[in-house]
């Protein structure tokens, strides 16, 4: 049987679940040679919501995993049968993965550094507080917002003057 990507449909939200209990099922019943690899697409972004202690992941393709290997109609069958798993498509005509499409797939959902895209509402004129950084316990003017930079300039006093800071909207907080 020759090697095939495959699709696996799951739950979403249960993608790493299910990839290491197919691991663990490989191990067990000797058929690790049989998948050569499996790739769970990561994370694309991270939202903050509310606050830089609440984060909350976003998968790019929820509920899918690929397989790389010789899938059988038992294996099919094994896997269908557990909790969490809605599907196996692929390895046949109708649904042929070729490894070119794949790869592309692959390069463009590997991030080097995830940044926070924080979700606050700022607008001209809110009162803030300066939670973290220099100006930490500084309550100022929102002067200007800047959503593509997730910063906002505030006016805050600093002896007696008006002076504006681009602070990040992660470290501000309304008042």
């Amino acid at each position: 049987m020759a090697k095939n990507w495959y699709s696996i449909q799951v739950w979403s939200g249960k993608e790493e679940e299910i990839r290491q209990r197919f691991e663990a099922y490989l191990e067990e019943r000797g058929l690790r040679d049989k998948i050569e690899q499996i790739f769970v697409p990561p994370p694309k972004e991270i939202e903050v919501v509310f606050s830089p202690e609440k984060q909350v992941k976003r998968r790019f393709y929820s509920g899918y995993f690929l397989v790389y290997g010789e899938v059988d109609e038992e294996l099919k069958a094994v896997l269908k049968s557990w909790d969490g798993v809605l599907d196996v498509v692929g390895g046949d005509k109708l649904y042929f993965f070729r490894t070119e499409e794949v790869e592309k797939l692959r390069s463009s959902l590997i991030v080097e550094e995830i940044k926070p895209k924080p979700r606050y509402q700022f607008t001209v004129g809110d009162k803030v507080k300066i939670v973290e950084g220099p100006f930490a316990n500084f309550i100022g003017t929102v002067e200007e917002v800047k959503p593509d930079k997730g910063k906002v300039r505030v006016l805050v006093s600093i002896f007696g003057r008006e002076t504006p800071v681009d602070i990040d909207f992660t470290n501000l907080q309304k008042i």
